[in-house]
């Protein structure tokens, strides 16, 4: 293409001219040949196909009779065909009945074994193949090759003939185009002529003349008017030229000025872009690397330890009951927590090290190198006791506390979703174990998750497809074994899974924030029950209901409370709710207010399973509570254990001196009873009367006697 943009305009034309021809006849002849050559070659076929359906007719009975000197007579007038080669008739079974060769040509019969038919074309012979029939049933073949050298001679004339009207053709347009080219390029000539004397001689007062219509004239004129156009261009551009000089002189200035500007603007753009590439990869509130960055730091550190067949550690960290803090103090106390352990947390870890925050009270250790696995644990425990200190925030001291998965590359995992989802089961399995711990990661986790995963799914649909249930334990007077009233027991009835007990699914239910409507639930259901013991003639009968920690630090508590209270139309002194140790103390403030709330409705406190947490006498003073219910763990060794016995008689004491009353719950046998009706309580709830049964059989009771007989007896 470059060559071509270097020759003149004429020899374009021409050139131009010369290419269509050339293509335009080429095409022709092609077509042509190939014409001639496609009839010429139907010709033959259609002529060997006429000779071979003669044959096929004369030998018919030839072949029937099996007679092969008939066939071979059938064959002979091929022996005036000059361009037969070869022709075999077949029999029925594709052997060879009658053969004939032209004079002076070797020929290979071929071996037949279909009975199509069909026509080869091959280099220098055509072959046919025929099908003979009788009735319709093939009875034989016919075979024949001819030459097709007559065709080729044929053909070679035309395309001689073909050619040498080709070359004239274009002998006469090159010619032709060399004489009407000029009509063309001669103005284009003139043009450019005169463009070349005014670049030169900047002339802009030359003319054209425009004595044509046609494309060139129209040229021409237009380069007249552009020529008058450039001279008006000329005289303004000296007008405009003082004062684009000035306005240049003055834009300078402000360029130089707006230059100082842009050179400020990008120093700051570069500290903004520098923050946004931080606050991308690190958490805003603690400043801590965030779920991205750190992993993209697993990533380097597993690479790491594999190139030096090293060990790598991750810690899993969620601070037990964080949600209860933020909905009861606010979430500018929590973020104020949050700053506190984060800045704990990297007082703990070593300079490799990296500590990160996923979100919410989620945390994660990353210990590129170890080695041992009890590293990790040994950081670990830094981080528990660091954590364990009590943090001041706003005046509200706070106990904190972290429950810690441990995965260990490559035992727990090889890649980094696998070693954060082992220590993501590990944190869970340090939760169930009772939260303050921590626990390394072991392949049984595994099938504990999948199980708690599946229980969450189902636990979600439980409420709506009515699967739970309560029972009812009576709280009996033993002075009379008059029963007082019933604590409500909650069951979940698992479609495949039978009875759940609480205890596998109010942990699951407290984490996943679904404990809310399942209170609710509970609250509206005993109240309820409540109702309906009053309309069926037992006004006096109270119900104990359990409060879990979320449900205690939300504000909608006292809301449904007062709409349950209100739709069944019970009486708040009817209604004991209970509270466990460790729920009251660690929100010691909010869990206050709260109860007093309660309080206010009439509604009576106890304290569950004293002496099982971690209460003071402070906190007793402090919280509003009526009641204390001795927890089980000390009843049940009782009257064996010495110890236990004098925790009891402590227990009483102090809640005698406080003006509370006491229950003694998980009473199984009479000598129990029997001492805490020496040490005068005489309020019991356990086995020895009755275990939690459903409301068919609290009713049974109800109506049946006024008194329960233990069930236990135990001289």
């Amino acid at each position: 293409m470059k060559l071509l943009r270097n020759i003149s305009i004429r020899r374009k034309i021409t050139l131009i001219i010369m290419l269509v021809s050339l293509v335009s006849l080429t095409l022709a002849v092609s077509v042509f040949t190939f014409t001639e050559r496609t009839n010429a070659r139907q010709f033959a076929v259609n002529n060997l196909q006429t000779m071979a359906e003669i044959i096929a007719a004369n030998s018919k009975a030839a072949i029937l009779f099996r007679d092969n000197i008939a066939a071979e007579e059938t064959l002979e007038f091929l022996k005036y065909q000059d361009n037969i080669l070869a022709a075999t008739i077949y029999g029925p079974d594709y052997e060879q009945f009658a053969t004939y060769t032209k004079p002076g040509m070797e020929h290979k019969t071929p071996e037949l074994h279909s009975n199509a038919d069909n026509t080869l074309f091959w280099k220098n012979f055509i072959d046919i193949s025929n099908t003979i029939t009788h009735e319709g049933v093939h009875v034989g073949h016919v075979h024949l090759r001819s030459d097709i050298k007559q065709i080729h001679d044929h053909l070679s004339w035309h395309v001689i003939v073909a050619l040498l009207v080709l070359f004239a053709s274009l002998l006469l347009s090159f010619l032709l185009s060399e004489r009407m080219q000029h009509i063309i390029t001669d103005p284009l000539l003139l043009l450019s002529d005169i463009a070349r004397k005014i670049t030169t001689e900047k002339n802009y007062s030359l003319r054209l003349e425009c004595d044509s219509k046609d494309e060139v004239g129209n040229l021409m004129c237009d380069f007249n008017e552009m020529l008058e156009q450039i001279q008006v261009r000329d005289k303004e551009l000296e007008l405009h030229r003082s004062e684009l000089e000035h306005l240049v002189t003055r834009r300078t200035a402000d360029l130089e000025l707006a230059n100082r500007e842009l050179e400020a603007a990008k120093h700051e753009a570069e500290q903004i872009a520098g923050k946004m590439e931080y606050h991308a990869h690190h958490d805003a509130l603690t400043g801590l690397p965030n779920r991205s960055l750190l992993i993209d730091r697993i990533g380097i550190g597993l690479s790491h330890a594999h190139r030096e067949n090293s060990l790598a550690g991750l810690l899993f960290l969620d601070l037990d009951r964080f949600k209860i803090i933020n909905d009861s103090l606010g979430h500018a106390i929590g973020d104020q927590l949050l700053k506190v352990v984060a800045k704990r947390l990297e007082s703990c870890i070593r300079e490799d090290d990296t500590v990160a925050r996923l979100g919410g009270d989620e945390f994660m250790v990353l210990l590129p190198t170890i080695e041992k696995t009890s590293d990790a644990g040994y950081i670990g425990k830094r981080i528990i006791d660091a954590l364990n200190e009590p943090v001041i925030c706003d005046g509200y001291e706070l106990n904190v506390t972290t429950s810690i998965g441990v995965s260990i590359y490559p035992y727990d995992g090889k890649t980094t979703d696998a070693l954060i989802k082992s220590a993501d089961i590990s944190m869970y399995r340090a939760k169930g174990l009772g939260r303050n711990r921590l626990v390394y990661y072991t392949a049984e986790m595994n099938e504990e998750s999948r199980k708690r995963l599946m229980l969450e799914t189902d636990l979600r649909k439980a409420l709506d497809k009515h699967q739970f249930e309560l029972l009812y334990q009576p709280i009996v007077d033993t002075r009379k074994n008059t029963i007082l009233g019933a604590e409500a027991l909650i069951l979940w009835n698992h479609p495949t899974m039978g009875i759940i007990p609480p205890a596998e699914f109010i942990p699951i239910a407290e984490d996943t924030g679904l404990i809310v409507p399942i209170g609710e639930w509970v609250i509206r259901s005993a109240f309820g029950k409540l109702r309906n013991w009053n309309d069926t003639g037992h006004p006096r009968l109270r119900i104990a209901v359990n409060l879990s920690p979320t449900q205690l630090s939300r504000p909608g508590l006292i809301s449904v409370v007062e709409q349950a209270i209100d739709e069944f139309q019970v009486s708040s002194y009817s209604v004991d709710f209970e509270i466990t140790e460790s729920v009251a103390i660690q929100n010691l403030d909010s869990a206050t207010l709260t109860l007093e709330k309660l309080k206010k409705l009439g509604i009576s406190i106890s304290l569950d399973d004293f002496g099982t947490g971690y209460s003071s006498l402070s906190h007793l003073h402090t919280l509003p509570i009526d009641t204390i219910k001795i927890g089980q763990s000390f009843v049940k060794n009782i009257p064996d254990s010495m110890g236990d016995m004098s925790i009891a008689q402590a227990i009483i004491a102090m809640a005698n001196s406080l003006d509370l009353s006491l229950v003694a719950e998980g009473v199984e046998n009479i000598k129990q009873m029997n001492f805490f009706r020496q040490q005068g309580i005489y309020v019991i709830q356990g086995h020895l009367f009755s275990a939690p049964v459903p409301e068919e059989e609290f009713m049974q009771m109800l109506e049946s006697r006024t008194t329960l007989t233990p069930l236990n007896i135990v001289k």
